[in-house]
């Protein structure tokens, strides 16, 4: 059963409760969204639910275009109290990305020396999770052994599959579906947006199958070819019910592809096929760059008869099994080579502005994760291997990849292009500059230094200034991890140098927020209160949230060091918020509101939210750095001395039973941060100082540590904003 979640107070479970009742039945509902209706499928939606409710593993198996896919989004909607994350395996052209698949939905990264498939199952050991597993039928036996380690490992997980056959794992429930039936006409009727001719539409309805793919593909196409003269095209162009076994239906589909296809006028036949060498889909730039022109009537157009679909982020693609087809009309058409290049051309341009600048503006950024996949078919399949090209989108690939946590895909690339590129090559640089960040994620820290000084020596070679700021960063990030303090410091501010000479405001100030936390762990907390105050303004207008939020929490930090509390609370709020889509990321911040209740004296509430973070950290593997960690654990320390046993236990046991969610609200209660109030062994404490005590008397006095003592003195002078002793003495005189 989940863990139940704890609240502070009669206000706040109200508070929640009409949160949770505002949104979706769903914990979290990661889930396709479609524009349009869900048409019919009553009697299916109602009997899979009751599957879902008897078995941990139910395939829905059934032909290509059925509707396996948006029936099983519908029973994911309507599964009640339970987390739920999509894994799409549709775009997957290799089966050893299938666990990555998996890590991807549920935001799990790979850890240097731990196989992918652990991690994953470490994350969902305690989490409620229904994992909705779209489009399995090509990797039908990976997924099959991942599926089956998770409902063996992971006794809360339950999976709901979509495929074209059974994965026949152990236990495995199949739910097999057919054509829609009387629903079909239904189905027309919608997406048509028409009821004309009714008896014609059921004949259509009927030829087709009901199938539903073959049946919205009819109805969009009747907006242009009334149903009576589709009746009469059935019988030359499709033949679905010839037979009613699965490869026959297969056949069937591509009929249907091709005779919308033969509709088409040659404008827009010339850009569906070009579009075939675009796996990951597309916007409206790639698009005409691909057609040779405007493409807005011929793109609508083909959106129109659901040969390309929009997504929710706007762009385009095609089904997979529409692009296959479209990819054998461009080599029947020798346009296969002109095509390829002029993509290769359009992704490298994309991907230049990593060797030409040393920070990438947020749209930069958001164009390589976009055209990612489309970046690495290109690199695959669309150039020889000693076309230099392959270097620049290698680094496209490489950057989504670190983003992404896809770290032993990096490392396969940069085994590919490092051993194949000249030594000379202009775009070598960034291939280096990334060799380096891989290897301090894998904690081989000599070659972290090495790849790094090796990238910046290649930049110099090749005149490339503009990068030198960001590749001093990278050193530095290398010195940082091997524990070279000295020449981390040096790194950092030869970046800064180098950034300044060249004017790259942005860098320079992610370069100075890094050494800005370097001074603070070194306790030169004005020095780093200055730099971090310069470098906010410019984060805040130019990088992307999930910086400045790190840069945020480093002025929190600060804040908190100053004895600053409310200041410290507003940032650290402020920090939560940017990331609070990155669950790993926000935890940070959440501490740091913790922080500042305890230093308020919300002992309790300081204590739940501490331990919350410190069961996720340790579900999740993310580590503490060891000077925050000595903040925390100091606040624990100090709000273990301040409750009774009992409190502080209840307190550890609430925090450890929330989620991610339910700690972040809580971190964010406006009230977290108040006018301090001293707990009694702390106001006891005080009085003893008062009377002339050493720190040393105290602790034999009341019989604790001489470490306790000065935790208590420095912790009262930090709430009460007091800079010295005698100023706690004088405060201790006068209440």
């Amino acid at each position: 059963m989940p863990s139940r979640a704890r609240y502070c107070s009669n206000a706040c479970r109200q508070r929640a409760y009409r949160r949770r009742s505002a949104t979706a039945s769903t914990v979290v509902a990661d889930l396709p969204v479609h524009d349009d209706a869900f048409v019919g499928r009553e009697d299916e939606l109602a009997d899979l639910l009751s599957s879902l409710r008897r078995h941990r593993l139910v395939t829905v198996v059934g032909s290509a275009g059925v509707g396996k896919t948006r029936l099983a989004v519908e029973a994911a909607k309507r599964v009640r109290r339970v987390e739920v994350r999509t894994v799409e395996l549709g775009k997957l052209t290799r089966p050893d990305h299938v666990v990555q698949a998996f890590a991807e939905a549920l935001g799990v990264y790979q850890r240097a020396g731990v196989a992918l498939l652990t991690t994953v199952l470490r994350e969902l050991a305690h989490r409620r999770v229904l994992l909705l597993v779209d489009n399995c039928e090509h990797v039908v036996e990976e997924c099959c052994a991942v599926v089956g380690a998770l409902l063996a490992g992971c006794p809360q997980v339950q999976v709901l599959a979509t495929s074209r056959e059974a994965l026949c794992a152990p236990d495995e429930v199949v739910y097999p579906l057919h054509g829609m039936a009387g629903d079909a006409v239904r189905l027309f009727v919608e997406r048509a947006g028409s009821q004309d001719d009714q008896e014609a539409v059921a004949a259509i309805c009927a030829r087709l199958d009901g199938v539903p793919l073959a049946v919205e593909l009819a109805a969009r196409l009747s907006r242009s070819v009334p149903p009576g003269e589709l009746v009469h095209r059935l019988d030359h162009r499709l033949d679905l019910l010839s037979d009613s076994g699965e490869q026959t239906r297969h056949r069937s589909l591509r009929e249907a592809i091709s005779w919308s296809h033969d509709l088409l006028t040659p404008r827009e036949q010339r850009l569906f096929r070009r579009l075939a060498l675009l796996p990951g889909g597309f916007g409206l730039e790639i698009a005409e760059v691909v057609h040779g022109g405007p493409v807005a009537e011929p793109l609508l157009a083909l959106q129109a008869k659901s040969l390309v679909v929009r997504e929710n982020d706007g762009r385009f693609r095609m089904l997979e099994s529409i692009r296959l087809f479209a990819r054998e009309r461009l080599e029947e058409h020798g346009e296969h080579v002109v095509t390829a290049e002029r993509i290769v051309a359009w992704l490298c341009g994309k991907g230049e502005p990593g060797v030409t600048s040393s920070i990438l503006e947020p749209e930069q950024v958001r164009a390589q994760h976009d055209e990612y996949d489309n970046a690495a078919y290109a690199f695959e399949r669309l150039l020889e291997p000693d076309d230099e090209r392959r270097l620049l989108l290698a680094t496209m690939m490489l950057r989504v990849c670190f983003d992404r946590g896809y770290f032993a895909e990096a490392g396969a690339v940069l085994m590919q292009v490092l051993g194949q590129a000249a030594a000379n090559a202009r775009h070598r640089t960034l291939a280096l500059e990334y060799a380096s960040l891989l290897a301090v994620h894998e904690e081989r820290h000599d070659e972290a230094v090495k790849f790094a000084l090796e990238a910046i020596s290649a930049a110099e070679d090749n005149g490339q200034q503009s990068i030198m700021c960001r590749l001093y960063r990278t050193l530095a990030t290398a010195y940082d991890s091997s524990g070279d303090v000295r020449n981390t410091a040096w790194a950092l501010r030869r970046s800064i140098e180098h950034g300044k000479r060249n004017g790259n405001d942005v860098s320079v100030a992610v370069s100075s927020q890094n050494l800005s936390w370097w001074l603070l762990e070194q306790g030169e907390v004005s020095a780093a209160g200055d730099l971090i105050e310069d470098a906010l303004p410019v984060l805040k207008v130019h990088a992307r949230p999930d910086v400045v939020a790190i840069a945020v929490h480093t002025a929190g930090c600060i804040a908190l060091e100053r004895g600053d509390l409310a200041t410290a609370g507003a940032r650290f709020a402020e920090s939560a918020q940017l990331s609070s889509t990155d669950p790993r990321a926000v935890l940070e911040s959440i501490e740091g509101r913790a922080v500042v209740a305890v230093l308020s004296g919300r002992y309790e509430l300081g204590v739940r939210l501490l331990a919350a973070c410190r069961q996720m950290r340790m579900n999740w593997v993310v580590p503490s750095e060891t000077w925050w960690q000595r903040r925390t654990t100091a606040a624990l320390d100090l709000a273990a001395e301040s409750l009774t046993r009992a409190a502080f236990t209840r307190a550890l046991n609430g925090g450890r039973a929330m989620d991610v969610t339910h700690a972040l609200e809580t971190a964010l209660d406006k009230e977290i941060v108040r006018e301090a109030v001293l707990s009694d062994r702390q106001r006891v404490v005080v009085e003893l100082v008062a009377r002339g005590m050493t720190n040393a008397q105290v602790a034999a006095t009341l019989g604790i540590s001489h470490r306790t003592v000065e935790s208590h003195v420095h912790n009262v002078r930090t709430a009460l904003n007091l800079s010295s002793r005698a100023q706690l003495v004088a405060w201790a005189q006068s209440n």
